[in-house]
């Protein structure tokens, strides 16, 4: 598909996609938009930030009907970030269709503010389960038989947040809607739950990856060190243009902020902890690139569009893997390249290792004393480079003799001979080192060929 032109949409609507930058459609865009207009069900699985959102909103603003005061559409989001994003791009569209009235109904407001204004009823709203749940189910504030087309979007997250009882209260309202559902992971017993809703109309599956190919992992072991200076010493490396920080547990997320803000690197946090005002500034702050540094609990990994992050950090990897390339997916974006870094170490080793197992592809490296460098051998056992009984070099063994000769005395001192053990013993450590060195060195030129050999084509 060449352009949204040979959807058949009006030119109100493409003259409108073309003024917001939007001239080719995506993968899932091509899929979706004609069997949404056509008025099927849809089932949609795509990785993040393929543009599933203009998927579904071009198809319900173009069948509205503007002369018509009545909702027809119903936008279901699992957090009011996700919601407010939604009502926001479905705003772009009304700065040209003028006549598309749309509501944002989520608990940024009181129920009382909602409500105000629902008199005259909008075309569409956005919004999340449990404020629709109120407005909708239980104080009956607007007439839902007219609603002709529901959205379920991030449907994953709204099924781990338990709101499937409230969305089912609110079908049970509504006359038969066309009903599209979309998440950047499918698992089956989702599937199977979502087919009750969608029916067997369409389903669509887009790349098997949940990131986009544009983004590029890497495996960091931190060697044991307190994992917010390893951070402070990866940004000092690394001088991201904007990174994402993310940890799994709001107290981690509060103490890296901290150790950031001691460091003077710019830094900004988001948890479901911050209160609404605070939330809203900092999504605000967020999306106009004033900080270089932002450290978030996984809420913010989940559909939220931020412009131009250039690298993720994790700190940890959440119990679940599929988790990981949500936070993965915030970099990477609408065909730009960025990187994924997951920190470890031997304490840490399994989560890192199942997710390598798992197919990721990951590569690896090592920061260890202010550098970040290549790791030839990664999450493989660590071996030991030499054997204990190792060719002892002339160098080393006229060395060993001399610290002999210095350590000899005429007449016996007491612990001459731990002095004189010590001594060797340094001498040894000194080429040991450098055994290990030559043997890293050995490994990263044969990995350095191996990835310049060109393909013989199979």
């Amino acid at each position: 598909m060449s352009s949204f032109s040979a959807f058949n949409l009006s030119a109100p609507m493409v003259a409108a996609l073309r003024k917001m930058g939007y001239l080719e459609p995506s993968p899932v865009q091509s899929a979706v938009i004609p069997k949404a207009l056509r008025g099927q069900s849809v089932l949609a699985q795509s990785a993040t930030g393929s543009g599933k959102t203009h998927a579904f909103l071009v198809p319900l603003i173009e069948k509205t009907d503007f002369s018509l005061p009545r909702l027809q559409s119903l936008i279901v989001a699992p957090t009011r970030e996700l919601a407010r994003q939604t009502y926001d791009f479905a705003r772009e569209f009304a700065r040209y269709m003028p006549r598309l009235k749309v509501r944002l109904l989520t608990s940024e407001a009181d129920v009382s503010q909602n409500e105000e204004g629902l008199s005259e009823a909008p075309q569409m709203i956005v919004g999340t389960p449990g404020r629709l749940k109120d407005l909708l189910v239980d104080k009956h504030v607007l007439n839902l038989q007219s609603v002709r087309s529901v959205v379920l979007d991030e449907a994953d997250m709204l099924l781990d947040l338990g709101y499937f009882g409230d969305i089912e209260e609110i079908f049970a309202l509504l006359k038969d809607p066309q009903t599209m559902v979309f998440s950047a992971t499918l698992k089956q017993n989702l599937r199977d739950k979502l087919r009750g809703f969608v029916g067997g109309d369409f389903e669509f599956e887009g790349e098997k990856t949940e990131t986009a190919a544009t983004v590029r992992h890497h495996l960091v072991d931190i060697k044991h060190q307190d994992v917010n200076d390893a951070l402070v010493s990866f940004l000092l490396i690394r001088k991201p243009y904007l990174c994402l920080v993310f940890a799994s547990k709001k107290e981690t997320v509060d103490k890296c902020y901290k150790r950031l803000l001691e460091s003077g690197i710019d830094a900004a946090f988001f948890t479901g902890s911050l209160g609404e005002r605070a939330r809203k500034k900092t999504i605000r702050d967020i999306k106009k690139n004033r900080h270089q540094v932002i450290v978030a609990s996984d809420l913010l990994a989940r559909g939220i569009d931020i412009e131009d992050v250039s690298d993720v950090v994790s700190l940890d990897l959440p119990s679940e893997s599929e988790f990981y390339f949500h936070r993965a997916g915030r970099t990477g974006r609408f065909g730009k390249e960025g990187d994924s870094w997951v920190f470890y170490d031997d304490d840490r080793r399994a989560r890192a290792n199942a997710l390598f197992e798992a197919g990721a592809p990951f590569d690896f490296y090592v920061l260890r004393k202010g550098e970040l460098n290549p790791d030839p051998v990664g999450l493989a056992p660590k071996r030991k480079l030499f054997k204990k009984k190792a060719f002892i070099s002339d160098n080393e063994l006229r060395e060993i003799k001399i610290a002999k000769a210095q350590t000899r005395s005429g007449k016996v001192k007491p612990a001459y001979k731990k002095k004189r053990k010590w001594a060797i013993e340094k001498v040894k450590r000194k080429y040991r080192r450098k055994a290990i060195q030559m043997k890293v060195r050995q490994e990263l030129a044969r990995e350095q060929a191996k990835a310049k050999k060109p393909s013989d084509g199979r």
